[in-house]
């Protein structure tokens, strides 16, 4: 005989759907999305690979800025969370515990600055569809992940108010930077996400934020190896064909290796910074090998 599912209370439902909400801003979620439309970009529009290689840079750009930013503030997340995920169905319990971890800080909120940063970012810089659909559907996205995260009580509202702008400001800056007589110069915006990311090094280093600092790195080695990549092949990327599915599979598991490695701590303090930069490397390097693969074929 089978053991009925237990009822959701409406708290519980309610930051239940809103966990799943929040996946939208997580950090995995973000780069996993923007590389597939990178690689896939040439079938939709030529200019759709170049301004989802900015938009990689610009969430690059996020998560350093908003690290060196909650390495400085140390702001607690809230104390009290809306519900003990333990009383959820088994299939729920350990995905909604995982989204409302309040371990680390709160100010400014990186699901809302992320969020911002790349479903505005592709709005601005796009080309595909309607402008006013483009900006509406990501103006809603934010919206909602950012709600989620006062809903899940993780961040206070002037965490994710503050997200929200820095992450408009971000925008504005990686535009100026990228932008250079109708071409993409990718690198100058992954460029200052490693500047960044050494302050937040430094940051998290003076204040003894040991996770911080691998993060850092982390950061560190993800630009790293997005400028190097872009500067020498971002011709030639720009020019390569759409990544074929088996190729893009086997570029998500090799690149996605390296950058679980780097977080888990596998490669040590300097291998994270190598993992993430080979990681980069891989993913903006992707369409070179779908070119080589069909001159060989």
């Amino acid at each position: 005989m089978t053991t009925p599912l237990p009822l959701l209370t409406g708290t519980e439902l309610l930051v239940t759907l809103f966990a799943f909400v929040t996946l939208l801003g997580d950090a995995w979620f973000l780069f996993v999305g923007l590389s597939v439309l990178y690689w896939l970009g040439p079938r939709i529009d030529d200019t759709v690979r170049p301004a989802a290689a900015t938009v990689i840079a610009l969430a690059t750009l996020a998560l350093a800025v908003v690290l060196a930013l909650k390495s400085y503030t140390a702001v607690p997340r809230p104390a009290a969370l809306p519900i003990d995920p333990s009383g959820l169905p088994d299939a729920l319990a350990g995905f909604v515990a995982s989204e409302i971890d309040s371990s680390g800080f709160t100010f400014p909120s990186g699901h809302a600055t992320g969020a911002t940063a790349v479903y505005g970012g592709l709005a601005a810089l796009l080309r595909v569809g309607r402008r006013q659909l483009r900006y509406g559907a990501a103006v809603s996205v934010i919206v909602l992940v950012s709600v989620s995260r006062v809903v899940l009580g993780v961040h206070y509202l002037r965490d994710i108010l503050a997200g929200m702008a820095l992450g408009v400001l971000l925008i504005a800056v990686g535009r100026r930077l990228a932008r250079d007589d109708a071409l993409f110069r990718v690198d100058r915006v992954f460029l200052l996400a490693g500047v960044t990311s050494v302050v937040g090094l430094v940051v998290a280093a003076d204040a003894g934020h040991t996770a911080a600092v691998r993060h850092a790195m982390i950061g560190l080695g993800t630009a790293a190896g997005g400028t190097a990549t872009w500067r020498r092949f971002g011709d030639r990327l720009r020019d390569a064909p759409a990544v074929s599915i088996p190729v893009a599979a086997a570029g998500l598991v090799v690149a996605g290796g390296f950058v679980i490695g780097a977080y888990a701590g596998l490669f040590g303090l300097a291998g994270a910074a190598i993992g993430a930069t080979v990681g980069m490397g891989c993913i903006l390097g992707l369409p070179l090998v779908e070119r080589w693969r069909k001159k060989r074929s």
